[in-house]
């Protein structure tokens, strides 16, 4: 018996040996849950009895996550948005949804250092920068239709978030989509807030796994998953810590830390709402030709809250879904 148990012993060891979970680790906008769980070393405490190591990836844009998610290079989006998830499905790139991260709608937002801008009726004709097929790239086409104008009538410029904040700054667009840090800082040096997300559309964001990963590693899903509701739980009763922890991640005061998650706010499942602005936004992206169909995402009975079972095929998963 001792043999065997050696033998099923050394099977363990050797079969874990070397493996790793990779998860994007984006900044922005304000993922607090994630920033707990690297700088708490949570994940790690989770998974070290399995010599199992967690692996983290600085992969801001949704784009280039769902890109390596599909390379094989990436386990676990950290925190992805809904926008690009859609957008990704319109070209047969499907992901598990897993769990929620957070609402960020007042911490999105159009602005403009130009003095003769007083109002969005104003950006007609005018040059305007932000990341493309995200979140911020619905916004300001949400803005657009809202007042009657397409990206036809302005001068639209796909830029990196940073690449957008410098630009507005050297006077090279008229306007841009910012958010979280960045628009902290532009505040401070004088831009304007034109419009935020707020009334527009509901930004989710969420954390996605590749089908294939969610059906070969149910149990590590599962855990992360564990993980993140104990950082939840850490941010409730030790809220001064998390922000002290955010505004070092970030490099941004105490203060500034705390406006983002007052802001900002952090959910682990999708809601009702949720839901129905994600239908909303699958409508609108398919109006404004950034999918060539509408992707179907929910069916009755979908929606299936911390379980990894009958994965709707051809669709993406929702797995983070609160049925109140």
């Amino acid at each position: 018996m001792r043999v065997l148990f050696c033998i099923l012993s050394l099977f363990v060891a050797l079969n874990l040996l070397g493996k790793e979970i990779n998860i994007t680790y984006p900044s922005c906008p304000f993922n607090l849950q994630l920033i707990v769980m690297r700088n708490k070393g949570l994940l790690e405490k989770e998974f070290a009895k399995d010599g199992i190591k967690i692996k983290f990836h600085n992969i801001m844009k949704g784009t280039e996550q769902i890109q390596a998610v599909a390379a094989g290079k990436i386990d676990i989006c950290g925190s992805l948005n809904t926008t690009s998830i859609i957008i990704a499905a319109g070209k047969n790139i499907k992901l598990n949804l897993i769990r929620a991260v957070c609402n960020s709608t007042d911490t999105l937002a159009l602005m403009t250092t130009n003095p003769n801008i007083k109002s969005v009726s104003d950006l007609k004709g005018k040059t305007i920068a932000c990341a493309s097929n995200c979140t911020l790239h619905q916004l300001l086409l949400e803005v657009l239709s809202k007042n009657n104008m397409t990206i036809k009538d302005i001068n639209y410029k796909p830029m990196s978030d940073a690449e957008t904040y410098d630009a507005m700054f050297a006077n090279q667009v008229d306007a841009v989509v910012l958010a979280s840090v960045e628009v902290i800082n532009a505040k401070k040096r004088g831009a304007k807030v034109l419009t935020t997300a707020r009334g527009l559309m509901r930004p989710k964001l969420v954390v996605a796994v590749s089908e294939s990963f969610a059906k070969e590693h149910p149990d590590w899903v599962k855990r992360y998953i564990k993980v993140q509701d104990e950082a939840m739980e850490f941010i409730k009763n030790n809220k001064r810590e998390a922000l002290e922890l955010a505004a070092k991640d970030l490099g941004i005061s105490y203060q500034d830390a705390e406006w983002l998650y007052n802001n900002t706010k952090l959910i682990n499942t999708l809601n009702k709402d949720d839901i129905i602005s994600l239908r909303k936004d699958i409508d609108f992206l398919y109006q404004q030709k950034l999918i060539p169909r509408k992707v179907n995402i929910l069916t009755k009975g979908a929606g299936i809250e911390i379980a990894f079972e009958n994965f709707v095929r051809n669709q993406i998963s929702l797995c983070a879904v609160s049925h109140n």
